[in-house]
């Protein structure tokens, strides 16, 4: 296993002999764990380190935040603290058990052995550590025959009631099968499906699904994800009243392809929060009240929920740029939603739509006037109260006719003016 290390950043090898050293001075055990020996065996690369220490994890990282010289985080309930080194993160932890209470809770930890501290993990493939320290540095502790499954790539669970304890292992076990390509150990399939058949995800608090759920839409090609949860087990753990079609799925895939096409040849105008488009496609078919709801409960921030509520508000009203209409009219429906709705509302309505939002996107979404108030109070007109009515109207000129100085706009802004004199006059 030392040759696996060999291929972490000459960074990580760093901070790892550095830990080695530290832990063999404190009389400490250290190991790496979980996900990261996962991946190194697998040859994916390793953006962020996972270190079990059997002693007190937050000692630990506080002398080794010292050697590095780096701050770091400590907390003290969980008996964790992570240190950011340039661009990375390095989570440390006291090796621990835990005592499930109730269904669905968060366990009550206490101290223990790295043999403990293994056996609480979800699947075999993240129960695997590699040692730190000096005389066994790199070697691979593989008790539950993770490394065996990773070969035959299984997702199985360490124990019978683990989908019961900890039922976001489900949508966890659903994410790791998706995005390796892995397949279900049998007798873990029969968990899933009676911990899904109890209801087990109804006991799970909704903040914990967020984070589950916001993952696995994060993750590659997030529309497969989605199928496979539907058909294992729908979405009302969310809200009984989410009933997905197979037209619903087909529109994950569009969107899927949207953000592809999108990314390849629209002109860029910021980065995405893609996981958005995907929520609001799960969520679009609730009505308006249930969508706020559900977003709250969900604990999503402000920001986040109100561009759910505005796909799921314009999704009759934005069905009017179907047919052909003026650039400023395209400009005036799609200007007030997101990119994250537009490019929903692109992928739900597919063709229908299609010309008049990539002319949004690529022509018309960052047009701006030239002129401003004080133009307009330089040239004398008056009312001032009428000063954002003829900007307003300038701008929709300005698409239209496709102004390209400031002398045109100037221009123009005559024209509406005279014209909105006449209107008060009479």
């Amino acid at each position: 296993m030392i040759n696996r290390l060999k291929n972490l950043s000459v960074e990580f090898k760093n901070i790892l002999k550095e830990s080695s050293c530290l832990a063999d001075s404190l009389g400490f055990k250290v190991y790496l764990v979980g996900g990261v020996v996962r991946d190194l065996i697998l040859e994916k690369k390793v953006f962020d380190l996972d270190i079990v220490v059997q002693g007190d994890a937050i000692v630990f990282a506080g002398k080794l935040s010292e050697l590095l010289g780096e701050k770091f985080q400590r907390h003290h309930s969980f008996g964790t603290a992570t240190v950011n080194f340039n661009a990375h993160k390095i989570d440390f932890a006291t090796a621990r058990t835990e005592i499930y209470s109730k269904q669905g809770v968060l366990p009550k930890v206490s101290p223990a052995s790295i043999t403990e501290d293994l056996f609480r993990r979800d699947f075999t493939i993240n129960a695997m550590a590699i040692s730190l320290n000096g005389d066994d540095y790199g070697k691979l502790i593989d008790l539950h025959d993770g490394f065996l499954d990773l070969k035959k790539k299984f997702i199985r669970v360490l124990h019978e009631k683990s989908f019961l304890d900890d039922p976001t292992r489900i949508l966890r076990a659903i994410r790791f099968e998706q995005r390796f390509n892995f397949k279900f150990e049998d007798e873990t399939y029969k968990l899933i499906k009676s911990a899904l058949n109890s209801d087990a995800l109804k006991f799970v608090s909704h903040h914990r699904l967020r984070d589950e759920i916001v993952l696995m839409l994060k993750e590659s090609n997030p529309s497969k994800y989605i199928k496979r949860i539907h058909h294992l087990a729908g979405f009302c753990f969310i809200n009984g009243q989410i009933k997905l079609e197979q037209k619903d799925l087909d529109v994950f895939f569009r969107i899927e392809h949207s953000l592809n096409h999108y990314h390849k040849r629209l002109k860029k105008h910021r980065i995405l929060q893609a996981y958005l488009i995907y929520l609001a496609g799960i969520l679009c078919k609730l009505p308006l009240d249930k969508v706020k709801k559900t977003t709250y409960d969900l604990g999503l921030k402000k920001g986040e929920a109100a561009i759910i509520y505005s796909i799921r508000k314009g999704l009759l009203s934005i069905k009017t740029l179907k047919n052909y209409k003026t650039p400023h009219i395209i400009y005036k429906t799609l200007k007030p939603y997101s990119l994250e709705s537009i490019l929903f509302f692109y992928a739900y309505y597919g063709k229908d739509l299609k010309r008049n939002i990539e002319f949004f996107l690529n022509e018309l979404a960052d047009i701006k006037l030239k002129i401003r108030g004080n133009d307009l109070k330089r040239l004398g007109f008056k009312p001032l109260k009428l000063y954002s009515e003829i900007l307003k109207k300038l701008l929709y000129v300005k698409i239209d006719k496709r102004l390209k100085t400031k002398k045109e706009e100037l221009s123009s802004a005559q024209r509406i003016f005279y014209g909105l004199s006449q209107q008060l006059k009479n």
